[in-house]
């Protein structure tokens, strides 16, 4: 059949409209009238023979006679108008209540009238109008008129990006009846907005005359924020949503903290005047940077769980951690419905644009082992970036463009339009819920104060600050908004202001100091006692099997199939029970005791080094299967995820996700252990002190391929000296298994512990293939993970005592077992925080030891010695003689012979002593 193209090539430089009215009519005939109607259906019921040109050979068939060529060139300019406003109108759009010292949009010429030469009698006449306002036909200066009234008022629209049709045509029906099929606002939901104006602006005022100076990044001049996620938690409930995560940066925090979680005014308070607990017990984090929660009652009796996550001043790093918190929620409590959690994530405009964190989470929205079902975004777009002007941060038009890039609709909004603000809002909720997408709403707004408020931004903005001098407030705007309406009197607005500033002032009378009793009765140096951690060898040999079993037609690679043989092999003969199977069954261990494991890292469910292979891969088809999903059930199940190539967004997904899955073993791999400090903001603000700052727990483990190898600086080290740099008051655990079984049994311990901590391990790389690192069947079944382990080659005589961790081990025993009858001593400590103390003291006891030597593969001022020379020294009071590589600016050498070198001159350096 021919194309469309030379369908309607006989209507000359009109074919481009018809061609657009021809597939208007395929999606709804209704839209282009009778007679265009009659026209395309004759030429599709005589378009039938294989050669057939139903043009070319029109049989009779015309055109609508009423159709002249000035008709189809207006027609076909009311098209390009619609689509214009459509594509572009947001541009033109009333969105920002500032006119001095902004970013300006660009002007489109598609939306300049005069480009398209209307006549007074081409306005007056009626046009097809493609479905605007669900409509056939137009007059065309109404038509014009409620185009810029939808597209061009206090809303800017952007949906054309979206590539899914279903979505950009429910939005654009959605955008386009607006103004038809609104229902006029309930009074009572006016009057909620402007109770909710009044508190987040009262709010503000009477702490900035209360607390002169201190700091509170206020909210005003966006107070607009707290009516909107006030309206999307009213409506979360008829949207079937049980759990409301808020994740913030500190504008406007407070207002959220008290107007939406609940938290009492008497506790801001003692904050303010710095009489918490933490003024007593030490730690603890500054007010604007504390979350809470509670249970919220909407107006028709739906109950939501709504909580404000807690977070660093690192703008945005929180977001993968509340998306992580909502998909544990909704994997754990709601069989993992997606629509009953939601992430609700509050950014700042220029954080939103300049901080990488945004996108990684961002493209994690969709991807299978990290999706929540969309979020909702609320970007609180002060137009300043502290001092920094919009043209200084950012290169894009909006602040918000980078979300087009996973196709998330994109609302921008005028905050000095409260109803427009919140019905976007609602939208954006609604959008959600049915596709499970991302939306964004932009808060065009501003910032009446500086960064804080002993801040004066008129240096750097004098233009804005000159505008809001003399600026009526959002709340003053909209109540002459309702009083215009006759929903409100002067005198009652001003009663309701007076309210609210008594309010205020109540609760600083009848607040009270927090005492201890108050404080979280967990702290970090509490110990829990180890559980047992051996499994029944009848248990690991059907963890094995498993293996070996694969759904029908599922063909596992011949080369693989091999390699899972030979490792089930080994639970029949007891040897050689190699790392990654000894992993691999703990793992199983753990799920059929009701213990959830999830893995998640890039690569992971191969192995970097091809040594786990608990995700397979059909050999002749793209499917894959684990084969540990045998052992779920609805108490527990196995999940692994090869992840986005993110440390940042997918360690900080996989916090979140443990504070709220404490019964699950919750596990994040890098690739080499050197990538890790690509999430270095993670580590530091959340895994080694949320608990200390929030009382947020997390027993995330971080499993990091350590160890020197010739490999180079970037595949060498994990840095194991800035993880125990961190280390303090109990607050994390780091380990450096030294062998199979260990790993087994520490993965265990860490699993069944009923309160966790997160857990860093130091992985191997070439011990994962090390006969010698294997263990036999009896070392999983009893047992337990040791922090220290021992190696006499004196029989309680050793004179020399050789401390050390890890993978240098194996090349110590090598070197000392070619010694005849030597004196010494080799100590494994194998958990290195919180320091064995003990168990070091009884390894000592049963030797004569008069020297002592730390041997490390890791540069001097890297690794383990840093940290523990002052145990050794001084807890145990021995005096330690250092042996490992030099102090070094880089962690390892390029050179793979330099390194073997430096490796074996460690070694001898260890012998030289033990033979003096």
């Amino acid at each position: 059949m021919a194309s469309s193209v030379e369908l309607f090539s006989q209507f000359g430089p009109n074919s481009g409209y018809v061609e657009e009215l021809y597939q208007l009519f395929l999606s709804d005939p209704s839209l282009v009238g009778d007679s265009w109607a009659a026209y395309f259906s004759g030429l599709q019921g005589r378009s039938n023979g294989a050669n057939a040109h139903p043009v070319a050979k029109t049989n009779g068939i015309h055109a609508p006679a009423t159709t002249s060529s000035a008709d189809l060139e207006l027609q076909e300019k009311v098209f390009k108008l619609l689509d214009s406003y459509r594509r572009f109108g947001h541009f033109a759009a009333q969105i920002n209540p500032l006119t001095q010292g902004i970013r300006a949009l660009p002007k489109m010429p598609e939306l300049d009238l005069s480009s398209y030469a209307f006549s007074d009698q081409d306005l007056s006449r009626t046009v097809l109008c493609s479905g605007f306002q669900g409509k056939k036909s137009m007059q065309l200066q109404a038509l014009i008129n409620e185009l810029s009234r939808v597209y061009c008022g206090t809303i800017g629209f952007e949906i054309s990006h979206i590539v899914d049709s279903e979505q950009r045509q429910w939005l654009q029906a959605k955008i386009e009846s607006r103004f038809v099929d609104q229902n006029q606002l309930a009074s009572a939901t006016k009057r909620r907005m402007l109770d909710k104006l009044i508190e987040a602006e009262g709010l503000e005022s009477e702490l900035h005359k209360t607390y002169v100076g201190s700091k509170r990044f206020s909210l005003q001049g966006g107070e607009t924020a707290i009516a909107m996620i006030d309206a999307a938690l009213e409506r979360s409930g008829e949207h079937g949503i049980s759990d409301f995560v808020i994740g913030m940066a500190h504008r406007g925090r407070l207002n959220v903290l008290t107007h939406i979680i609940g938290k009492p005014y008497a506790d801001l308070f003692n904050e303010f005047e710095d009489q918490s607990v933490f003024s007593v017990l030490g730690a603890g984090d500054v007010k604007y940077h504390l979350g809470y929660q509670r249970v919220h009652q909407t107006q028709d009796g739906s109950q939501v769980r709504v909580e404000l996550a807690p977070n660093p001043s690192h703008l945005e790093f929180v977001n993968p951690v509340v998306e992580g918190m909502v998909r544990a929620k909704q994997d754990l409590e709601y069989r993992s419905e997606r629509k009953r959690g939601l992430a609700f994530l509050i950014h700042g405009d220029a954080a939103f644009i300049g901080q990488g964190i945004v996108w990684e989470t961002l493209n994690m929205a969709t991807v299978d082992g990290y999706t929540t079902g969309g979020s909702l975004h609320l970007v609180i777009n002060n137009q300043v970036g502290f001092t920094t002007h919009p043209e200084d941060a950012r290169s894009s038009h909006y602040c918000t463009d980078l979300a087009k890039g996973i196709d998330a609709p994109v609302f921008h909004v005028n905050a000095e339009d409260v109803e427009a603000s919140c019905w976007a809002t609602t939208l954006a909720l609604e959008f959600r819920q049915r596709f499970e997408r991302d939306a964004v709403i932009d808060l065009y707004c501003y910032r009446k104060y500086g960064h804080n408020e002993g801040d004066d931004p008129s240096f750097t903005q004098p233009h804005i600050y000159n505008e809001l001098a003399s600026r009526k407030s959002i709340t003053h705007l909209y109540a002459e908004k309702l009083i215009s309406e006759g929903l409100l009197t002067k005198d009652e607005f001003s009663s309701l202001l007076q309210k609210y500033v008594e309010r205020f002032q109540a609760a600083r009378s009848s607040k009270r100091a927090a005492t201890l009793g108050e404080a979280c009765a967990i702290t970090g140096r509490l110990r829990i006692p180890t559980p047992p951690t051996g499994v029944a060898p009848e248990t690991l040999k059907r963890i094995g099997q498993t293996l070996l079993e694969y759904p029908s037609g599922f063909t596992v690679h011949p080369k693989l199939h091999k390699i899972l043989e030979k490792r089930v092999e080994t639970l029949e003969s007891g040897k050689g029970i190699d790392w990654g199977f000894a992993e691999g069954l703990a793992f199983g261990s753990l799920v059929l005791e009701g213990h959830s494991v999830r893995l998640s890292g890039q690569d992971c469910g191969r192995g970097t080094f091809s040594q786990r292979h608990l995700e397979l891969t059909d050999y002749e088809k793209p499917e894959t299967y684990l084969p540990f999903s045998a052992l779920s059930s609805e108490k527990a199940r196995f999940e692994v995820f090869n992840s986005t190539l993110s440390e940042n967004s997918v360690m900080g997904f996989e916090f979140g996700y443990s504070s709220i899955a404490k019964n699950a073993l919750v596990l994040w791999e890098g690739q080499f252990g050197d990538f890790a400090n690509g999430a270095q903001v993670i580590i530091d603000q959340f895994i080694a002190s949320s608990e200390a700052k929030w009382s947020q727990l997390s027993g995330l483990v971080l499993m990091l391929p350590h160890g020197f190898e010739g490999q180079g600086p970037e595949h060498s080290s994990a840095r194991l000296e800035r993880f125990l740099q961190l280390c303090g008051e109990g607050n994390m655990v780091v380990a450096y298994p030294s062998s199979a079984s260990q790993h087994f049994h520490l993965l265990r311990r860490q699993g069944l512990m009923e309160i966790k901590r997160p857990l860093i391990i130091m992985t191997p790389k070439s011990l994962l293939r090390l006969p010698q690192a294997a263990c036999e069947l009896s070392a999983l079944t009893s047992g337990q993970f040791e922090t220290v382990l021992e190696d006499d080659f004196a029989k309680g005589s050793a004179s020399t005592v050789v401390f050390c961790t890890g993978k240098v081990f194996y090349d110590l025993k090598s070197a000392i077992d070619k010694l005849k009858n030597p004196s010494v001593k080799l100590i494994r400590i194998e958990q290195l925080y919180p320091f064995p103390q003990f168990e070091v003291k009884k390894a000592l006891k049963t030797t004569k030891g008069t020297k002592f030597v730390w041997a490390q593969e890791e540069p001097q001022n890297m690794g383990a010695w840093s940290y523990i020379e002052p145990y050794l020294r001084e807890r145990l009071e021995l005096d330690v003689v250092y042996v490992g590589r030099e102090v070094a600016a880089s962690p390892a050498t390029g050179s793979h012979k330099r390194s073997g070198i430096e490796q074996q001159a460690i070694v001898e350096e260890v012998l030289k002593i033990i033979k003096e």
